[in-house]
This record gives C-alpha cells, structure tokens and sequence, in this order.
C-alpha cells in the first residue's frame, strides 16, 4: 500500500491544490488582520485570492479537457475539492468590499474552518485511522448543512448574477455555496457507498445541526413569550415601573437573550420584505460591530422578531449587559479608530488619602482614505467612588488647550452644533459625566492623516482597606487599545511604607518610578496608611482640611427590616439572615410590599432572588429613622436617571425633596448603579461589611455611620472628612482638597430636585465653577478659538482654581494678595537696586 506521501508526489495536480489553498487562506487571514485595512486593500486582496484561483481553475479544467475531452465529469475528486475550497475562500475575500454577510460570529468561523478541512481531506480517507475517517465525514455531514444555509440566503442574486458574470467572472462567487453544497452531497453518498459504516457518522453530523438548531429556536421562542408576558403583566397591574425594566429584571440573562435583544442592531436578521438577509443598512445607534450568526437569521425566520421596539431594547441592554458605552448617542462613525498610546502620569498625596491621575492618550484613525475619513472618538472612563474630573486639554494644531467650564446643557449644545450639525472642522471635545461614577469624552475630529491627543485629568480619594491604602487606575472604554502602549509614572508627595508597586516599575529619582510597558487597564498598588497632615488649602477665603472620619456608633432596634433581594443573594446568606431577624418585621418587595413569615419565606426568595437587579422602591419605607434597608449589588442595573418620567421616579422625587437618610447595609463590595447614585446623593446611612459583621452587629443592636453636616463632607471609601472653615491662613495642602469637597457638597445638593428640570441652580453651578469640576449640572468643553467661546456664550470662570495639574498644591493667592505680592516684589527690587540707582544720580 502506497503512503500518503507517495501518492502526492505522483500527482502534483493535487499537491499544487493544496499548497494554493494553504497560500491563499494565510494570504486572506493575515491581510484581513492589517492595521490600516480600507476599501483599495481589501480590493487588492480579493483580487489575489481570486487571480490564485483562477490559476487553478484553469488547470483543473485544461487538464481534465486534455484527459477526457468534454467528459470533465470524470476529472479526479481531488481537484474539484480544492478548486471549490479556493473559490470559497475568495468569496469571502470579495465580501470584504462588497458586504453580502457581516462578519462572521466566532463559532462560525471555526465551523467554516473545520468544514473546509474536513473537505480537503475526504481524498485522504484511506490513509487515516477508522476513528479520523467517522470523524471527517461527521464534519462533512455538517458542512452540507452549512453551505445549504449559505445556498439557500444568497438565492436573490441568482438571477442577477449569471448575466454579470460575462465580464471578469466575479459574481460567478454567487454560485460556490450552491456547487459547494451539492458536491458534498455526491462526496458523502459515495463515501458511504464504500463503506456503509460512515452513514452513521453522516447521521450523527445532520443529527447535531437540527439539535442546535431547534435548541436555539426553542429558547428564542420561550424569551420571546417571557418578554410579552412580564410587559402584558406589568401594564395590567398599571406598574411603577417602566415595562422595559421589569423585562430587563425577569428574562434570563444568557446569550440567547442578548442575540435577541441585539438583533437588528448588531446580528442580521432574515428580512422578508426585502432581499432576505443582505438588503438591508444596519442600525448605527448601537456602537458594535455587525456580525452574522446564521443561528439567529434562522430563529428570526421560524420564530419572528420580538415585539420590542429599538429603544426599549437598548434599555434593557445597558441594563443587563452594562452596554452603555455601546448605547451613546453617535454624531460620527469611530469604528476606525484605536488607542495607540497611553500616558498615565500618577501624582499620590499618601497622608491626604488622595491621588490626581492625568491619563494621555494618543487616537488614530486607520482609514487610510484621505476623503470622508474623519471619525468621531467616543470614550467612558470608569473612576474610582467617589471621584470628580478636574481637568482636560486637547491638542489643537500641536498646541495644548485647556478647557472651559460651563453648564452640561451648554457645553453638550455647542458641540453637537459643531459636530451633529455644521459638520464644521472645528476640533471640539467636550467631558460629561454620568451616573455610577463614569465620565463621557467626545473628540472631533480624528482624521487618517493626523493622530488625535487630549488629557484628561482625575481627583480621587484612596480606597482604605485595613490599614493600607489602594489605589486603582482609571480604566476605559472607547476605541480599541489592545495595541496600545503605556508609559505610567507614579510620583508620591511623600514615600509610604509597604509599597507595592505594579510589574515593570524602576525608580527614576526619589519618590517617582516609572514604566514603559503594553497598556494594562487592570492594576492597583497598596502602601501603608500614613498619618494624616494637618496643612490647609485656602481659597476665596475658606480653608479646607483634611481628618479622620468621625463614626457614630449608636444604639439601632430598627422596627423594620427590608429586604433587597436579587440574584446576588445565596440561599445560606438568606437563611443565615433569617435566623436573625425572623422576630422582627421583615419585608421583601415583589410587586408591593410583602412581609415575611415563616410559610412564605421560601417561595418569595424563590422568586426574587431570579432577579437579574432589584430596585427597591425606598418611598416605600414609612418611617426611614427606624429602618433598615439590607442589599447586596449587581453589577448591572437601569441608572436612576433611565427612569425619570416613571410613576417611580415621581414618587422618589417626591420622597427626596424632604432630607431623609435610610439606614443601609450592603453585603459586599459591589453596589448596583442605582444604589450607587442615591449613594452619591447621601440618600442612606450607609454601612458595608459581609454577613457576619451584619449579624454580630444586629445582635447587639449597634449600628455605624459617618457624621457629616453643611461644613463637612465625609469620603468613607477613605475613611476620611474634608472640613471647610473661614480660617484664611496659607497652607501647603493640594487644591485637591477644595475639588472633592466641592464634588459631595453638589451631589447632596442636586439630590432634591434630580428628577425636575429645574436642578440646576446659580449657587450649585458657582460651587462647580470654584472647584473646576464636571458634576452633573456642569461639563468642561475645549473650542478651536475664543471666537467659538464667543458664539457659544461660553466664559472662562473667574473665581476659579481652574484645570488641576501636577503643581496644584498648596494656596491659590486671592485677588489682593496678588497685589501684595507684586507690592512686596517692587519693594525688593527697589532696595536690590538702590546703590545702582545712587550712582546713577551722583
């Protein structure tokens, strides 16, 4: 029996096949993962792939011609294969520039892979093992069901397509699933003709395409049904909620689910008013890429589409998935953008618990088109709690400019003018923020021949956590950096002890180390907590320092106990927690308040804990003073700004225009975005801790709890109060101080009228101004010239500390002392100079 090798050195026809196709799938593969991939290259590919095949086409044909005349039936097996596996790998090469199919699903592309391979080897069979051989014609019987599926969607360009193919032959690619579909057919009848024992592998094949299948409809389908009853179900009882969030709350949050609710807006879906599948623009309000998943298209097709409309089900993903980076609104498109360089530049005050992080970063737009190419940068900072964005500068024409603070509604309505309506080459960006402590920046525009940079600048307290002090870096989303480089440096205003530095760190100088590294978003470092300095930064005739934080431990017999009940919760926590409580009064909510007992317990955790997120509806507590509320966070949740205009969110308006402060117990580290901004508006007392603290301290009836009044604010991430006095003496503290106290002082304010439209007030704007920071009334915004200012009625703040920097520290010089200082300075001078000026006068 002749070897594998053998046989290919005898026909070099076949050899030829395989080292073409070998060619031509590294030649599609790796120009399809370029950098700077545009219509011309891809062009250029295709046309590569397809001049490869053309080559061996014609040779298969000249040859078969040549042995059989006009019988080219009879050509050898082997050829065809890797002829149709040639035309196939340059169909998809040609989908790169004219977009029949959108990129393929991860699973796709695997199964696209193995069928073409199992394909190549079928003329092999005989020299494999018996186990390789059921295990190729198991895939070939898949692959029957994966070209059909291709077959049957591009049926519309059937017709179109013959006629066209006159000329260089390019829509003859229409065809190669079809040919493709029937020639797999014949290679299994005949395999299975020669050996009845691979019908069972065929089975098997055909069998495991069907399962998955009707799973996937199965599931489509059972979603589908729960996503009408849970919005019929929340109409009828006339509910608080919108039907978005109860939906959101209720199905299961598996992948299923999210292909639903992304369909249309990120997986194609099977369009029976057009062509089918491929007629249609995609939606470009959501920011992900469009993908092609057959599975979907099929479920589409035998079970419809779901009975929500776009909006709702972008809600429901920003609430599920956390997809709100995807879900911004979009003035331009920014899929061609990257992230080429970061520059964080780290300054930590260890005995102020507090650290101002600059993050750099370097945009490119890959498009190498030089008309229409311009892309608008989106990007969502995640800070650490209790942050506040203090500064941003854009690079304009080489030259840093630094922003302007103004109103959030002004600063979003000139650049929306600029951008969403003049089109204008104006170079704006702008910086909002956003609930669950994110910032938004928009940059505009990134062109193809030119890298974009802007800076931003962050205040924020150091986690405390025993007795160290964490910080965390600042990380985003936005466009992508999986490229990018980082050059971090971190410089201490003083060296704590314990230090431990992130990998790749060296010491420059005393107290400043730095890295040059691949970007990494997730790191920290930890240091021994110092004890705190006792200077002050003065300003405007206020004084601000920094203390420990005073806890109040009092004597708490709440005469309720409420429940925030999700999927977070075990049922041992549940139990344990019972145990406790089960002599007070205890209440869940599901649909409406439900006090627990003993026979029905069980069946109430049964059904919230399936809760993706709960939103405890804290109106609902009668006498806050005697409360406690006990929760325990999601990571995902509907933000308490996606609910104004509820019946909800008008009864908790109501509820927060009278200061109330409930008492909370979160289990965990992990607040839900919701609780996070009722946080933020000082809605609770708020304690954290795991169960068993929670447990000891319900034994003894104690309950701890930071003090704050209208002159202190407390940062309990730090453990740390920030206190403002009238005492106007000099001090070498960070302006830092005055931009975190002023960031707690709004949010407590904006916290009684955050659902009207009248929040924004002359006094909470002024503060905002002072202290230079991006708060929800206001925004800091870059503009090409001071005429753009002008237009806009945009002024620079006055009484203002202005952008942070890596030098502010210490006492801004008030108005009349800048005139003592120039005052004393000529004074200097005059006597410096005295003898030279008596000289002169002799």
């Amino acid at each position: 029996m002749k070897t594998l090798r053998e046989a290919l050195l005898k026909d070099n026809i076949t050899s030829l096949g395989i080292w073409l196709t070998f060619i031509s799938a590294i030649v599609f593969l790796l120009c399809g993962t370029l950098e700077n991939r545009n219509e011309g290259g891809d062009f250029s590919v295709f046309f590569l792939n397809y001049a490869i095949t053309i080559v061996y086409s014609l040779v298969v044909l000249i040859t078969a011609f040549k042995r059989y005349k006009w019988g080219l039936s009879k050509s050898k097996i082997d050829y065809t294969i890797f002829m149709l596996i040639l035309w196939l790998i340059s169909a998809f090469a040609l989908n790169r520039v004219m977009n029949v199919f959108d990129d393929s699903v991860t699973w796709l592309s695997i199964l696209l892979v193995l069928s073409c391979t199992s394909l190549a080897l079928t003329p092999f069979l005989e020299y494999l093992l018996p186990a390789f051989e059921h295990f190729i014609c198991f895939f070939v019987s898949i692959s029957i069901m994966l070209f059909g599926y291709f077959a049957l969607s591009l049926i519309p360009l059937y017709i179109i397509s013959a006629p066209a193919a006159l000329g260089l032959g390019i829509s003859l690619h229409s065809y190669v699933p079809l040919l493709l579909t029937i020639f797999t057919i014949i290679l299994a009848l005949k395999s299975v003709k020669r050996h009845k024992g691979l019908i069972f592998s065929l089975a098997g094949g055909l069998l495991f395409c069907l399962v998955a299948i009707a799973y996937f409809n199965y599931s489509w389908y059972s979603i589908n049904s729960k996503i009408t009853k849970f919005a019929n179900r929340n109409t009828l009882a006339e509910g608080k909620l919108p039907n978005w969030v109860v939906i959101s709350q209720n199905i299961p949050a598996g992948k299923v689910s999210e292909r639903i609710l992304k369909s249309d807006l990120v997986y194609k879906t099977f369009n029976t008013d057009g062509n089918w599948l491929w007629g249609n623009f995609m939606n470009r309000r959501f920011d992900e890429k469009q993908q092609h998943d057959p599975l979907v298209v099929l479920a589409t097709l035998f079970q419809g589409k779901i009975s929500l409309d776009e909006t709702e089900r972008i809600k429901i993903l920003e609430s599920m998935y956390d997809s709100r980076h995807q879900a911004q609104e979009r003035l331009w498109s920014g899929d061609e953008l990257e992230t080429r360089n970061i520059i964080t530049n780290v300054r930590i005050f260890p005995e102020y618990r507090m650290a101002y992080t600059e993050k750099i970063l370097n945009i490119r737009n890959k498009d190498s088109r030089k008309w229409g190419g311009n892309q608008e940068a989106i990007y969502t900072f995640h800070l650490p709690e209790g942050s506040v964005v203090s500064s941003l500068s854009l690079w304009i024409a080489g030259k840093e400019e630094k922003a302007y603070l103004t109103t959030k509604s002004k600063a979003d309505s000139a650049y929306k003018q600029i951008v969403g309506v003049e089109h204008e080459q104006r170079d704006p960006s702008v910086i909002h923020w956003q609930e669950g402590n994110k910032v938004s920046v928009r940059v505009f525009p990134c062109t193809p021949t030119e890298d974009r940079k802007f800076k931003l600048g962050i205040t924020s307290p150091l986690r405390k956590t025993g007795s160290q002090l964490v910080y965390e870096n600042i990380y985003f989303d936005g466009p992508t950096a999986n490229d990018a480089t980082e050059t971090l440096q971190l410089n201490f205003s003083m060296i704590p002890g314990h230090l431990n530095l992130p990998d790749g760190c060296e010491e420059m100088s005393k107290g400043v180390y730095q890295a040059n590294r691949d970007y990494e978003p997730d790191w920290q470092l930890r240091f021994i907590a110092p004890k705190l300095s006792p200077e002050t930064f003065s300003f405007d005739g206020k004084s601000y320092q920094i203390y420990e934080a005073v806890i109040t431990e009092s004597t708490f017999r709440p005469a309720a106990i409420y429940l925030d009940l999700n999927k977070q919760w075990t049922k041992d926590e549940f139990d344990a927690l019972w145990e406790a409580i089960k002599t007070k009064t205890v209440y869940v909510f599901n649909d409406k308040l439900v006090q627990l007992r003993e026979d029905n317990k069980d069946i109430e955790f049964e059904q919230l804990s399936k809760l993706n997120f709960s939103l405890f509806p804290i109106y609902k507590i009668t006498r806050p003073a005697q409360s406690l509320l006990i929760s325990k966070g999601t990571p995902a949740s509907p933000n308490l700004s996606d609910l104004k205009g509820s019946e909800f969110a008008n009864r908790l308006s109501s509820y927060l225009e009278t200061p109330k402060e409930v008492a909370l117990y979160n289990i965990g580290d992990e607040l839900s975005p919701y609780i996070k901004t009722l946080k933020e508006l000082r809605v609770f007392k708020y304690q954290t801790g795991d169960l068993k603290n929670l447990l000891n301290a319900l034994s003894a009836s104690k309950y701890q709890s930071f003090r704050e009044d209208s002159a202190t604010v407390v940062i309990d991430a730090s453990g740390v109060s920030i206190r403002q006095s009238r005492n106007e003496k000099a001090g070498k503290a960070p302006d830092h101080l005055l931009r975190l106290f002023a960031y707690n002082r709004i949010m407590k304010k904006v916290a009684e009228r955050y659902f009207r439209d009248d929040f924004i007030q002359p006094e909470i704007i002024a503060e905002a101004e002072k202290a230079n920071i991006v708060s929800p009334v206001s925004s800091l915004i870059v503009l090409e010239t001071q005429k753009d200012y002008e237009r806009f009625g945009i002024e620079e703040s006055k009484n203002s500390l202005k952008n942070a920097s890596m030098k502010s520290s210490g006492a801004v010089p008030e108005p009349h002392e800048w005139v003592l200082i120039l005052l004393t300075s000529l004074i200097v001078l005059y006597f410096i100079k005295r003898p030279s000026l008596k000289k002169l006068t002799a």
